[in-house]
């Protein structure tokens, strides 16, 4: 018997997490099911026990762009193996828009390396890439800040 998925549904959904900090800056951060822990180095006042916060956001936009080119593939039956992100993510204490020093980070560029396992023809990998991505709600706060994610692309052969 064949499992019907339901599609996601439209409109707002809330997604809430819960940090503890109990000493330092060491977080527990628990979302659903999962505790997420995040630190800064003992350079700048931690303990090393968790990436900082601003890996956890570069690790989000590689995550997500993974799960959209994913979902996007199933719905093209596009056939493929391994995708690898390697996702870099610049910040500045400059806020570029009015060039102030305002002693708060901000990203201010993106930009995502994807190695992709497939056989597929250039054209249909070319539909992949369009369809893929602008739907990663990471990279759109990117795109929205002015700084659109770029995005380079590596097929390599699927061993079959």
């Amino acid at each position: 018997m064949a499992v019907v998925r339901q599609k996601e549904q439209l409109g707002r959904r809330t997604r809430i997490v819960e940090s503890t900090c109990v000493a330092g800056t060491r977080c527990d951060v628990t979302a659903g099911d999962h505790t997420i822990v995040t630190d800064e180095a003992k350079d700048r006042g931690g303990n090393g026990e968790g990436a900082p916060p601003l890996y956890h956001f570069t690790a989000a936009l590689a995550a997500c762009q993974t799960v959209q080119i994913v979902k996007v593939a199933q719905a093209m039956r596009f056939k493929h193996g391994a995708i690898n992100i390697r996702a870099t993510a610049t910040t500045n204490l400059i806020d570029g828009i009015e060039g102030n020093r305002d002693g708060v980070m901000h990203f201010n560029e993106a930009e995502l390396f994807i190695d992709i396992e497939t056989n597929e023809p250039e054209a249909k990998l070319e539909r992949l890439k369009a369809l893929s991505e602008d739907r990663c709600p990471v990279g759109r706060l990117f795109a929205e800040a002015g700084y659109p994610p770029k995005m380079v692309w590596k097929a390599l052969p699927l061993n079959e």
